[in-house]
């Protein structure tokens, strides 16, 4: 397969990045500074450019069979509003059916949607106050993806943690889930999302 990704120099897109290469497949990523890449490799392409710029997105989606969308604004955030990944997705679901790409892999997160609500509620009420604007750029974002018609898979993340590959869990509602789920693990449940049919149009819950 060739798959476009952005967000491609964070945490998990780096591991998708690699994993993908490892796995044989072509990857063209999109990234603000090519100079944060350091992997080499001969079948990985960078692309410099804006996550919400039109030409952009479309250099990098140009030949993909998928989109694997990592981009975030990291850790807990600031606190302030944000619209960086609905605006992000918007544009890639734009450019999506002008270059043959039928497929779109997101990264989400547990308490969007009322997801992993006993959690919220009882674990990580200070937390969740503060990653508040990233959940409602997150359900901005699924919002846009179901009104789209590619297919479309929205991964529902619990706190992602540098570690190995790891066994995952996954639900429909979040409860029933650990804590956190390292980077590898969510990378690889995110490249198996990018063909065959478990979860299209859904948002899986994931942890290890």
């Amino acid at each position: 397969m060739k798959l476009a990704v952005l967000g491609a120099t964070g945490l998990t897109g780096a591991q998708v990045v690699g994993q993908a290469l490892a796995a044989g497949h072509a990857v063209t990523a999109l990234v603000r500074n090519p100079d944060t890449v350091t992997l080499r490799h001969d079948q990985l392409v960078v692309h410099q450019g804006s996550p919400v710029a039109a030409a952009d997105i479309a250099a990098c989606l140009a030949g993909a069979d998928a989109v694997i969308h990592c981009l975030g604004i990291g850790g807990l955030g600031t606190g302030a509003p944000t619209t960086l990944v609905s605006d992000s997705v918007k544009a890639v679901l734009a450019e999506m059916t002008p270059h043959g790409v039928g497929r779109l892999v997101c990264m989400s997160n547990i308490g969007t949607g009322g997801s992993g609500s006993w959690l919220v509620r009882r674990v990580l009420p200070v937390v969740v106050r503060r990653i508040r604007p990233i959940l409602e750029d997150k359900e901005r974002m699924e919002a846009a993806l179901r009104s789209s018609d590619v297919e479309w898979v929205a991964v529902r993340m619990a706190a992602i943690t540098k570690g190995p590959l790891k066994p995952v869990r996954t639900t429909m509602d979040g409860r029933g889930l650990g804590l956190s789920v390292t980077a590898a693990s969510a990378a690889s449940f995110l490249l198996a999302r990018a063909q065959g049919p478990e979860f299209l149009r859904q948002t899986p819950s994931l942890s290890n």
